[in-house]
């Protein structure tokens, strides 16, 4: 009887000594975004973390955090880029504010519709923007995303010609090349936060915003505004980012493996993008919505100097090289 509880005890030992080893063998991957549950931001995350969770959770100890409990999106780039986090969904914004070559997807028009971004993203132009990221800011691009393809909403009138946004006061992100877009289109860009969007238009404070209609309906944003037109004039891919260094340090093989779990992320992201834009027109016009189409060659016309400011700040030879990979 001693003796057998003698080797139970050196057996719960070894146990205890393997668990140890293998906690201390186990790479930290700190998650963070500062979305909550069903935004596409967010859903990228969860679909990474669940799919590395089941491909090699023996290898990482994840840790999750949201809703911004880290901070927004201008927080958790610093903290990436510190090290204290290691994987962040961001906007294009958000990325361009570290590497201005991002600038480009604030180009009007510049894909045809979401099949050619996604698959220039998936190649050769995706290659192009994450050789530059790790450039400017050592971040590595997992996989990209999809946020969607914008529309316009707004409480004054409908919006089918670009002289229709004359003097309206629109809602962009505190992005200078959204901003210069918006302006050249005779709007009056008004720069807020999102989560005071729903406030602003209740309050008159800014007319309308653009997003995809994942967002207004996430945000509520079809309450306040009897308007939205489908003008899909900026197409907004997610950047799921992990901090270089941190990537750097895995081996081949988790390197293969996290690259893996991030287009999970992606196709989820895509799905509830098609998904959104099939069902969302006939919610909203339920909702009392008029949703139009507008006349998309004269926003096209509209927005070619939009592209020559742009290609001031992401450099016509960079702008060029992204015109060729879409033809």
């Amino acid at each position: 009887m001693f003796v057998m509880k003698k080797i139970g005890f050196v057996f719960g030992v070894l146990a205890s000594v393997v668990s140890a080893d293998l906690a201390a063998a186990q790479t930290k991957m700190r998650l963070a975004v500062e979305t909550t549950s069903g935004d596409p931001t967010n859903v990228m995350l969860v679909a990474f973390r669940d799919e590395l969770a089941k491909t090699a959770g023996d290898a990482f100890s994840i840790e999750f955090s949201d809703g911004g409990s880290l901070g927004d999106e201008n927080a958790l780039a610093e903290l990436i880029r510190a090290g204290v986090v290691e994987v962040i969904p961001m906007g294009s914004d958000g990325v361009a504010a570290l590497d201005p070559k991002f600038s480009i997807f604030d180009t009007p028009f510049l894909f045809s519709g979401k099949e050619q971004a996604r698959a220039a993203l998936d190649g050769e132009l995706g290659q192009i923007m994450a050789s530059s990221l790790k450039e400017h800011a050592n971040l590595e691009v997992l996989a990209f995303g999809e946020l969607g393809v914008r529309v316009i909403s707004n409480s004054k009138r409908a919006i089918n010609t670009p002289a229709d946004l004359s003097g309206l006061k629109i809602r962009t992100p505190n992005s200078p090349t959204r901003i210069m877009a918006f302006q050249a289109l005779g709007a009056a860009p008004t720069t807020l936060a999102l989560g005071e969007v729903y406030m602003g238009l209740k309050q008159g404070v800014i007319d309308g915003q653009e997003n995809p209609l994942s967002v207004i309906k996430e945000f509520s944003l079809f309450e306040a505004q009897p308007h939205i037109s489908l003008t899909n004039h900026i197409y907004t891919p997610i950047t799921l980012v992990m901090n270089g260094t941190a990537f750097d340090a895995l081996s081949d093989d988790l390197k293969a493996k996290v690259k893996a779990a991030a287009m999970v992320g992606v196709e989820e992201t895509r799905a509830l993008s098609d998904e959104s834009d099939a069902s969302l027109v006939a919610e909203f016009e339920q909702a009392g919505v008029t949703v139009t189409k507008p006349d998309i060659a004269a926003f096209q016309t509209a927005a070619v100097p939009v592209r020559a400011k742009i290609a001031e700040v992401v450099t016509p030879e960079f702008m060029s090289k992204v015109e060729e990979t879409l033809r």
